[in-house]
């Protein structure tokens, strides 16, 4: 298949842009451009012009440039509908269980947040929208990785994980763990994406039965019993159930995917 043509201005202005992620909010131009391997000119201007335009700021003092407030209308306008469609049931849980809810979809080759409804209290999990992780850890993402054809999987994990990293070398056990969550509709986890916080999660399906999204309940594991995490299993089927029939999934599609 022929690659696209591109306009290649566009296109390493775009790959300025990119790098800004949660491991790197924040960049120096002599350090982005060592980084990309643009000319440090070239890397200024684009920086200069998006800044122009408000989707990137320069920090007065450090001169360290950070994501504008540009970006947030635009993500507004870009947030799927079933994000919006999800909202009130997220709330709803959110209200009951005291703790964060996330909407995850898979992008590409990654999965990202793509909506969250954050817990009331002080010490709770931060839902950032945006956040890009890879398949083999966390439920939210599992729980997509699960429905997936299994070479996607491992292509989308050889693209981001070193070769010598545990889960490419034994690929086997990622995949039975997968095969699991499918046949049982649900996945759980303590601490795979981060030290202490324990998720729930189950697949989300469209009118035609393809899993969309997942919807997690995300926790601190020091709040979290055996017991409560029965209890964010039912609520989550619940609340699946309800936004489903909103998507208008038909229940014949729903045993033609196998359920």
């Amino acid at each position: 298949m022929a690659k696209p043509a591109l306009l290649q201005t566009l296109d390493r202005a775009l790959r300025v842009l990119a790098v800004f992620d949660w491991e790197h909010p924040e960049w120096g131009v002599t350090e982005l451009a060592h980084h990309l391997q643009m000319p440090k000119s070239v890397v200024q201007k684009t920086l200069a012009t998006f800044a122009h335009h408000g989707f990137v700021y320069q920090e007065p003092v450090r001169r360290r440039y950070r994501l504008g407030p540009r970006l947030l209308s635009l993500a507004q306008v870009a947030q799927p509908e079933l994000a919006r469609v999800a909202h009130r049931y997220m709330a709803n849980l959110a209200e009951a269980t005291k703790e964060t809810v996330k909407l995850t979809v898979v992008d590409g080759n990654q999965t990202v947040i793509a909506h969250a409804v954050e817990s009331p209290q002080s010490l709770r999990m931060t839902g950032r929208v945006g956040e890009r992780n890879d398949f083999h850890r966390g439920a939210s993402n599992k729980v997509l990785a699960a429905y997936m054809k299994w070479e996607a999987v491992l292509d989308a994990l050889q693209a981001h994980l070193p070769a010598d990293h545990p889960v490419l070398l034994e690929p086997d056990r990622l995949r039975r763990e997968l095969e699991a969550i499918a046949s049982q509709g649900y996945a759980e986890s303590h601490g795979e994406v981060e030290e202490g916080v324990t998720a729930v999660s189950v697949p989300v399906r469209g009118p035609l039965g393809e899993v969309e999204a997942s919807l997690s309940i995300v926790g601190p594991s020091v709040r979290v019993t055996e017991g409560g995490c029965r209890r964010w299993l039912e609520l989550l089927q619940q609340a699946r159930a309800l936004l489903e029939r909103e998507l208008g999934l038909k229940e014949e599609a729903f045993v033609r995917k196998g359920g």
